[in-house]
C-alpha cells in the first residue's frame, strides 16, 4: 500500500514524524528493532525521530508520560526543540572598596604633623576633623571614599523541555561515555 501525497505532505510537517528505515541501523546499517534507538551490533545511540547517531555531548530528552508512544524514547535537541522563557533580572547591591586606607594615611600623617608642630589636642582634633569630616565631603563629591554599593543585574531564563510528540514534561538525560 503506499502513500498519497497528502499523506506525504502531512507526514513531511509533523516534526515528530519518524524519518528513514526503522528497521535498520543508521550507523552500521544492521537490522534492529523499528522501536530501538540503540544498535547492540555497534553499540551506537541514535535519536529515535531523525535516526542520527549521538554521542555523550549531546543534548538527549525523554518523554516521562508514560501514556505517550514516545514514553523512554530518546530524542536530540535539534528535534525536540527546548521554549526559553525569560524572567525578571535578579538584581543585588554588591559592595566595592573605597580607598579609605590611603584616606587614613593621609590624616594620620597630617595629624601627626600637626601634634609635632603644636599639642597633642590640636593633633587629635586635627585628625577627628579631617578623617570622618573632610572624609565624608570628599565621598559626598564622588570620591569613593568609604566605599559604595553597585547594583548588579543578572539576566535570568528558564529553558523547558516537552515532548515532540504530548507536550508533556520532558526530562534531560546524558549518557555516560565510552572507556
Amino acid at each position: 500500500m503506499s502513500e498519497t501525497s497528502t499523506e506525504k505532505q502531512e507526514k513531511a510537517n509533523d516534526p515528530a514524524a519518524r524519518r528513514g528505515e526503522l528497521d535498520v541501523c543508521p550507523v552500521c546499517g544492521s537490522s534492529v528493532h523499528p522501536q530501538a534507538y540503540f544498535c547492540p551490533q555497534c553499540s551506537n545511540y541514535f535519536c529515535f525521530i531523525c535516526r542520527s547517531q549521538v554521542t555523550p555531548n549531546d543534548v538527549l530528552l525523554q518523554c516521562v508520560n508514560r501514556d505517550c508512544e514516545y514514553f523512554g524514547k530518546m530524542v536530540c535537541s535539534q528535534c525536540d526543540l527546548s521554549q526559553t522563557t525569560e524572567e525578571k533580572p535578579f538584581l543585588y547591591k554588591e559592595p566595592t572598596d573605597g580607598y579609605w586606607p590611603a584616606w587614613l594615611l593621609i590624616c594620620v600623617l597630617l595629624s601627626s604633623y600637626i601634634t609635632w608642630r603644636t599639642t597633642f589636642l590640636a593633633g587629635g582634633l586635627a585628625f577627628l576633623a579631617l578623617y570622618p569630616g573632610i572624609g565624608y565631603l570628599l565621598h559626598a563629591a564622588g570620591l569613593n571614599i568609604f566605599g559604595k554599593e553597585r547594583s548588579v543585574e543578572l539576566p535570568r531564563s528558564t529553558t523547558a523541555y516537552s515532548c515532540v510528540r504530548c507536550a508533556q514534561p520532558a526530562k534531560l538525560i546524558t549518557l555516560s561515555k565510552k572507556t
